[in-house]
């Protein structure tokens, strides 16, 4: 059986299965090169028509049922003469259930209490006349219990405060009488640290950015104080545009974040929903809980939840999906003739960045979802005193930002707080500084000193683990492979622009074992 499933919501994406097994992967946002893509995947779309899969059963999924979306999809898909058998849509809600599959067959748990939490998932009709939209929602799985899925809590929102017994309990797949729901008009954690963003002036999907620049601020107690009680929309207008407010709010939503997980702890415990790309909570919360066993999802923004749609109709069916083996899912390039370049070995590669030249590293496939995971990086120097003014110059990015990096596996301990944190292969954590870091490589310590790093082995990453083996200190600078506003480079083309359009000087293609130098 061939599924195809697509997510039509923000960072759309789509992916194949065969059987069990994704054998196919594609996010909008790195083939149109813009951050943000969504809606319906139409070059993804364009990408599956020349796979010639015969798909048995399309899958969709996004925040709520759009018949306009569904009639607009299987429109495009008879126009690119893709095959859909008659009957054959499936759309699957509510939203948070496709991040839940994702992270759960993933984190290859058996048993396990999930956390789903971002800004805004499925609508939910919670009245006649008044519906809201889940944002938080607490799940545990278990293949020996019946049912082996159980909803604990769910936060649904909505414009104006509602008692929890007005809920009608549609959208229901896993929800029983059970289930604590609260209700309410105040924002919840996802969505105030959304709301916080916009008020740093910061754009549309940047709380990345913001959790960078918070960092630098001290804890305002004043302002804590008033966001205690949880606020609204409106009264986030009125918290102070600076650092220390920032600060501030970030504090606050660790520890709400926490209150929540102290409700619900168990001994292996799921975090997904974009608010789990915030590397400096979950650090904290490994801190906290140490000797349980957390797993924080690396897809857990949207572009993952096609994958997580076609688990969880499996897992309906009664058929166990595979776990993904890899994040490097997405596109690659086998056929490209180069008009400049020299065959290299990989020392000389590691001499280059021993002189302090910065070096985009492209081979296999593209990494799935935001981090640059060794496939798709720019590597860098981290002893260089100015390397974050270097990278940024090429990167053409604000200068507040702090810098990742990739580790040997074996070191990470050297330079790094890593609590009982084994491996690190997604940069899930902003991991606390050793004076060896310190003093080795400030330009990867930030304001906080803390840094994101990315643990290396070699059936990992190979080509990466040999670089970190033979560089002259077992850990470098990796950041993605783009410019500032546009998304990873997916294609040897899309590398090769960023070597025109920057001051970037070589590349290396390592599945060619090519040196592209920057030509006057």
């Amino acid at each position: 059986m061939i599924i195809c499933s697509v997510n039509i919501g923000h960072y759309s994406s789509l992916c194949v299965f065969k059987n069990d097994t994704m054998v196919w992967y594609s996010e909008e946002s790195k083939l149109t090169k813009n951050k943000n893509s969504g809606g319906i995947p139409y070059a993804c779309i364009d990408l599956l028509s020349n796979k010639n899969f015969k798909i048995d059963q399309l899958l969709i999924t996004g925040y709520n049922y759009d018949a306009g979306h569904a009639f607009s999809l299987e429109t495009y898909f008879k126009y690119k003469k893709i095959n859909i058998p008659p009957k054959s849509f499936c759309y699957i809600n509510p939203h948070h259930l496709s991040h839940l599959f994702k992270a759960y067959i993933d984190s290859k748990f058996k048993k396990a209490t999930i956390f789903v939490i971002d800004s805004r998932g499925s609508d939910w009709q919670l009245s006649d006349n008044l519906s809201g939209y889940e944002t938080t929602s607490v799940y545990t799985i278990d293949p020996d219990q019946s049912p082996p899925v159980k909803c604990l809590y769910k936060n649904i929102y909505v414009e104006e405060s509602f008692k929890s017994n007005s809920v009608k309990k549609n959208n229901g797949l896993f929800i029983d009488k059970d289930t604590k729901f609260n209700v309410s008009n105040k924002l919840d954690l996802g969505m105030f640290y959304s709301a916080a963003t916009f008020r740093m002036n910061f754009k549309d999907h940047e709380e990345g950015k913001f959790m960078g620049w918070q960092s630098y601020g001290k804890f305002d107690e004043e302002l804590y104080e008033k966001l205690k009680n949880q606020i609204t929309f409106e009264e986030v207008k009125n918290i102070p545009v600076n650092q220390d407010a920032a600060h501030t709010c970030q504090v606050y939503f660790e520890n709400k974040y926490l209150e929540l997980v102290e409700k619900f702890k168990s001994d292996n415990m799921i975090f997904t929903g974009g608010t789990a790309l915030n590397v400096v909570n979950n650090y904290k919360l490994k801190k906290k809980f140490l000797g349980k066993n957390l797993y924080f999802e690396p897809l857990c923004g949207d572009e993952g939840n096609c994958i997580g749609t076609a688990y969880l109709y499996l897992f309906l069916a009664n058929i166990k999906p595979k776990p993904l083996s890899s994040i490097y899912i997405g596109g690659e390039s086998k056929n490209f003739i180069f008009d400049t370049y020299k065959n290299v070995e990989i020392s000389e590669v590691v001499n280059l960045l021993e002189k302090g030249n910065v070096v985009g590293l492209f081979q296999g496939k593209t990494e799935g979802g935001p981090r640059a995971l060794g496939n798709r990086s720019l590597l860098l120097d981290p002893t260089i005193i100015n390397a974050k003014d270097i990278m940024n110059s090429i990167k053409k990015r604000e200068s507040y930002r702090p810098f990742a990096c990739s580790i040997l596996e074996e070191n990470a301990n050297d330079y790094f707080e890593m609590l009982d944190i084994k491996k690190s292969p997604h940069m899930m954590y902003a991991a606390q500084a050793k004076k060896l870091a310190q003093d080795k490589i400030p330009s990867l310590v930030h304001a906080d000193n803390t840094c994101r790093l990315q643990t290396i082995n070699k059936e990992q990453n190979l080509v990466l683990y040999k670089l970190l083996k033979n560089f002259k200190i077992p850990i470098l600078m990796n950041t993605s492979f783009n410019l500032a506003g546009y998304a990873m480079n997916e294609t040897i083309e899309d590398a090769l622009l960023t070597l025109k359009d920057s001051e970037l000087k070589y590349i290396y293609f390592a599945d060619f074992n090519i040196l592209c130098k920057k030509t006057k």
